[in-house]
């Protein structure tokens, strides 16, 4: 394990694990750490050792007209149930927001999760401007967000092979255990180097065990699921069956593991592509009342964006096909004049869905995608239909932007925007804004 302690007047010592092995993609540096004299409350660590349980990245026979693994039998076509309504979801922003992230240069990519109680953990990357996605960070707060511990931060520019690690998300299990999904970034940057990496803690987050290697290439945006029997599905953005390109394809891919992340599938699934579009950025949520597991992608190329992708909890995406229009498993999220990237999606207790993306907002911002801004719209049951759609950070300047965002319900009522606040400078923190929700109003 990677262990820290608070020692002296709050400064961090380092029980550091053997070197990993090369493994990942670009850049280089470490996040700032908080100032001297705020003592750390809790022991939050990754170690940084590299197994060499490499997954297998390579397509099917089957190519990209079908998505073909390693079983010969297939789930049957199905379809999400029908709901064609409408969702009336008032949301209302505060005007006031605060910082969340620490003393860096560039911070992004934020996500909430709760441990149980108040208790709370937050994931970003960060770095200074010469590796700005370098380090995972996480704080932890106990009072539902008031406050934050200090950063507890991962360092690869002292682990040889990596430029640094980027994307984490948080996966509360249902034994209680918590997996932590990020991707490793290779030097060099390639298919044998680049993967995606998980972290198990037995303890809510106070010690990490060593992170395994669940599968291998050139990869982005992990994001988790566990279905009702136990079994756990990551689903991640790869460039791997086109790499190295200076413009690769990418797709959607998943691997399982059906005994609480101790071994994971070999072969990736292929659950999500469309040719030319650049699928990416999966957020899977699996809807209530047995209505299945849907995941928002954004198609970068594509004219419309965001899609939701759907199967069956019995399928888990074991089809012959792609999810698509025709089949009905592949849908355009709204019909709003938007174009959305950086998709999260999550459900309310009272069964409809919501939707964060960023987007110019109606504003001219150039080329500069950091500049976008947030927005939320709603959905139905089963993630179709979403309008209604509401702004975050409204007037937001064309030299500013509010981008890499996702979404946290505090209660029933209470709905946090987590968002990446980009500045005139270049910089960027994380920022939590909250909001109120009023069902069918």
């Amino acid at each position: 394990m990677f262990c820290y302690s608070s020692i002296g007047s709050g400064g961090v010592s380092y029980s550091r694990p053997p070197r990993w092995q090369p493994g990942l993609r670009r850049r280089i540096g470490g996040c700032d750490r908080v100032a001297s004299g705020a003592r750390m409350p809790w022991g939050l660590a990754i170690a940084l050792v590299a197994t060499l349980a490499l997954g297998a990245c390579s397509k099917s026979s089957g190519g990209h007209g079908s998505a073909t693994d390693t079983t010969s039998t297939y789930h049957a076509d199905d379809h999400p149930p029908a709901d064609n309504s409408q969702p009336v979801v008032n949301l209302t922003w505060d005007t006031g927001a605060v910082k969340i992230s620490d003393n860096v240069y560039f911070a992004e990519y934020p996500r909430v999760h709760r441990l149980g109680g108040d208790t709370l953990l937050l994931t970003y990357h960060c770095g200074p401007s010469t590796n700005t996605w370098g380090n995972v960070a996480l704080r932890q707060s106990t009072d539902g967000g008031q406050t934050w511990s200090p950063a507890v931060l991962v360092e690869p520019a002292t682990i040889p092979g990596y430029y640094g690690f980027s994307d984490p998300d948080i996966l509360v299990m249902q034994n209680g255990w918590l997996m932590m999904a990020f991707v490793g970034r290779g030097n060099p940057d390639d298919n044998t180097h680049d993967n995606v990496q998980i972290a198990l803690s037995k303890d809510r987050g106070q010690t990490w065990g060593t992170p395994q290697i669940i599968v291998s290439g050139r990869s982005w945006e992990p994001g988790m699921v566990q279905l009702p029997n136990g079994t756990i599905d990551v689903f991640y953005s790869s460039e791997a069956a086109w790499w190295p390109s200076a413009n690769p394809q990418q797709e959607i891919l998943m691997v399982s593991s059906a005994d609480n992340g101790a071994t994971w599938t070999t072969t990736p699934k292929h659950v999500s592509y469309a040719a030319g579009d650049r699928d990416g950025m999966p957020v899977p949520v699996l809807l209530q009342n047995g209505k299945g597991i849907a995941f928002a992608i954004e198609s970068v190329n594509n004219s419309q964006s965001p899609w939701i992708q759907w199967s069956s909890v019995d399928a888990n995406f074991n089809y012959e096909t792609y999810g698509t229009i025709d089949n009905g498993r592949r849908w355009l999220a709204t019909q709003q004049p938007i174009w959305g990237g950086a998709p999260y999606l999550i459900q309310l207790p009272t069964g409809e869905t919501l939707l964060s993306v960023q987007d110019a907002g109606g504003r001219s911002i150039g080329s500069d995608w950091h500049k976008n801004t947030m927005l939320v719209l709603a959905g139905n049951t089963i993630a179709q239909n979403f309008s209604q759609v509401t702004q975050p950070w409204p007037n937001l300047p064309t030299d500013e932007g509010a981008y890499y965002n996702s979404l946290y319900l505090s209660n029933d009522t209470t709905l946090v925007a987590l968002t990446t606040r980009n500045f005139p400078d270049g910089h960027s923190e994380i920022w939590w804004k909250r909001g109120t929700l009023k069902r069918g109003q």
